[in-house]
């Protein structure tokens, strides 16, 4: 009788509940997530965790579902975890279930663990990384692919301890950077002699946990193997040994940046005149996709620098240890964000470190938290990383009334990669071939698709055939780090009939099928060959591709169907063989991008396929 009138008295308190619940729901649902700068302890973001006191046998699962699910109980200490359902508060959610009899406690799931403390041995004396919650953003990153910062400055000492590992290198292990003094008959040279660069390039990226020196804001792990392949930099030399540089070596520093794949630019420099070369070479960069990301200066004023008052630019000020904005510090309305600045110790040439201050110093600690969250979520654009950044921050204190922008803050790296939230882990989704009919001895191209970016290992799928005397497969192909899909060739042999050849692909337990039927040649003609030169071109140039018959084309001449495997190379859509002629030729043109491609082009005739590789540089 008493567990009757107890489960009256549960059920009157949240029918009486229910219309105030209903419109708290229905305030909350335009919300975002839970405000977590309140907390300083990290917790999961859409969890809480309900306490009922000793004699309370359960909690009603009416109330459960009125906030979302309960996805486990522990009937020791009587507790259950609720998870919440999406767009609603975690406070509205608490309040509700706080008033149910017999709850005696509700809070939030709160993360418990060692602390991410790299081993590096002046991290302790790194305030800042501790003010932006750079450790606790460590615990919850992980890698989905590799991000390249472009240090558009003096150099990097690539040689030092604390650096070599984190920058970008060619195949053969020669820096990939762009040294714009070269242009004017000096070698071409990618290391800092004045020091500003280096300096930079370890506040956005040192290595972190490698036990020596200080860490970089982009990027770790303690539960993860080596992460130093994830986020690499790009020497961009734009100023010379004394830290000077030139309005034409920035914009074309910023340009080559844009064009040879790196996805954040970190400029610690700018001047106070506007100048439309840098903005022309600004807004180039951010229709490539590009963040970029400014000092605001350090000449105590409004006024605005450029580039980083361009619209197109994050614009950052210097802070100090207190989050107080430093007396030196450009201010204003055009200013984005502030981070610390102010006695910030970094990597310096010739393998030592030292403590700088500057907004010089603030940009890379912007920089590299948009290295890490944009490896963590290779799906945002650039615009919504950009948001993320400034609209997740902490707040800081004016200087004597100065201020920056109107609802700006000081960058809190956790809270913004936990609003953009982890990507996705991909999936096999299809696969399919084209042409899927084709004369024996042609080649189909087959295209595998994930689900979403792949990870900076890359994605392996594996590939067989159900008749390898017939089509023959790779073992496996490999989507590259931040791609959705990849081609593969299908190569036939001559068959005497038609046969029927099942491809299957395979990765993490998903399996895709598609059949291609292979005939036999005719005896009229057949287009024996297509050839393509030269078949490796930069972005931007043009092939010429040429297609031969097996025999003189008949009258009204021999139309070949053609087609690319890729946007980065167009064909037309197909090319006549005049009669009587056996060859005849089309222009292939390409584009630019980020990446190199290899595209494979087709041409088809009387059921016959044959296709040939060019290889797009950036």
């Amino acid at each position: 009788m008493r567990q009757i009138f107890r489960l009256l008295g549960w059920m009157g308190v949240i029918f009486a509940l229910q219309s105030s619940w209903a419109q708290l729901r229905s305030e909350a649902s335009h919300l975002p997530s839970p405000d977590s700068g309140q907390v300083r302890v990290p917790f999961v973001a859409d969890e809480l965790i309900v306490g009922l006191e000793p004699d309370t046998p359960a909690l009603p699962l009416l109330a459960i579902e009125m906030v979302g699910g309960a996805v486990e109980y522990n009937p020791v200490i009587n507790a259950y975890r609720v998870r919440l359902s999406p767009r609603i508060l975690m406070q509205d959610a608490a309040e509700f279930l706080r008033a149910l009899p017999g709850v005696r406690y509700v809070e939030p799931n709160y993360r418990v663990s060692a602390f991410a403390t790299p081993n590096d041995p002046h991290f302790i004396q790194q305030y800042a990384l501790t003010r932006i919650q750079a450790h606790l953003a460590w615990e919850l990153w992980q890698s989905n692919r590799t991000v390249y910062i472009a240090i558009i400055d003096s150099g990097i000492d690539y040689n030092h301890p604390d650096l070599t590992n984190k920058i970008r290198r060619h195949a053969n292990g020669a820096i990939y950077g762009y040294d714009a003094f070269n242009l004017i008959g000096w070698s071409q040279d990618f290391m800092d002699y004045a020091g500003h660069g280096t300096h930079c390039a370890g506040i956005a990226a040192a290595e972190i946990n490698n036990g020596i020196g200080v860490s970089g804001v982009a990027a770790w792990n303690p539960a993860l193997g080596n992460t130093a392949n994830s986020v690499q930099m790009m020497p961009v030399k734009v100023l010379d040994e004394e830290a000077s540089g030139t309005v034409f070596t920035i914009a074309n520093g910023i340009s080559w940046a844009a064009n040879n794949g790196a996805h954040i630019l970190s400029m610690s420099l700018g001047t106070l005149e506007m100048s439309s070369a840098i903005a022309d070479a600004v807004s180039y960069a951010w229709s490539r996709g590009c963040v970029l990301v400014a000092a605001a200066g350090n000449f105590a004023s409004n006024a605005p620098t450029y580039p980083a008052s361009d619209s197109l630019c994050i614009a950052v000020a210097a802070t100090d240890a207190n989050d107080q904005l430093a007396s030196w510090s450009q201010y204003g309305s055009w200013v984005d964000i502030a981070a610390p600045g102010v006695d910030i110790l970094s990597t310096m040439i010739g393998g030592s470190y030292y403590t700088m201050s500057g907004s010089s110093m603030a940009c890379p600690m912007v920089a590299g938290a948009a290295a890490l969250l944009w490896s963590y979520n290779p799906s945002l654009t650039n615009q919504q990383v950009r948001e993320a950044l400034e609209t997740y921050t902490d707040p800081y204190t004016p200087y004597n009334g100065r201020t920056i922008g109107t609802g700006k803050g000081r960058l809190n790296v956790y809270r913004a990669l936990q609003s953009v939230g982890a990507a996705a882990s991909p999936r096999l989704n299809a696969l399919s071939l084209n042409p899927t009919t084709v004369v024996g001895g042609s080649i189909s191209t087959g295209t595998v698709t994930i689900s979403a970016p792949a990870p900076a290992s890359g994605f392996v799928v594996n590939l067989s055939s159900s008749n390898t005397v017939v089509a023959t497969v790779p073992s496996s192909v490999t989507i590259p780090a931040g791609s959705v899909s990849a081609n593969f060739a299908v190569a036939t042999s001559s068959v005497s009939s038609t046969a029927s050849v099942k491809i299957t692909a395979s990765a993490g337990g998903v399996a895709h099928q598609a059949t291609l039927t292979v005939s036999p040649a005719t005896a009229d003609a057949s287009l024996s060959s297509l050839t393509i030169q030269p078949n490796t071109v930069s972005g931007g140039a043009t092939a010429t591709g040429t297609v031969r018959l097996s025999a003189p084309a008949p009258d009204g001449g021999a139309v070949v169907q053609l087609r690319s495997s890729s946007t980065r190379a167009s064909v037309p859509s197909s090319v006549t063989v005049p009669a009587g002629a056996t060859s005849a030729s089309f222009t292939i043109t390409t584009r630019r991008a980020r990446s190199i491609a290899t595209v494979w082009i087709t041409a088809t005739y009387n059921g016959t396929s044959r296709s040939a590789q060019l290889t797009v540089q950036y």
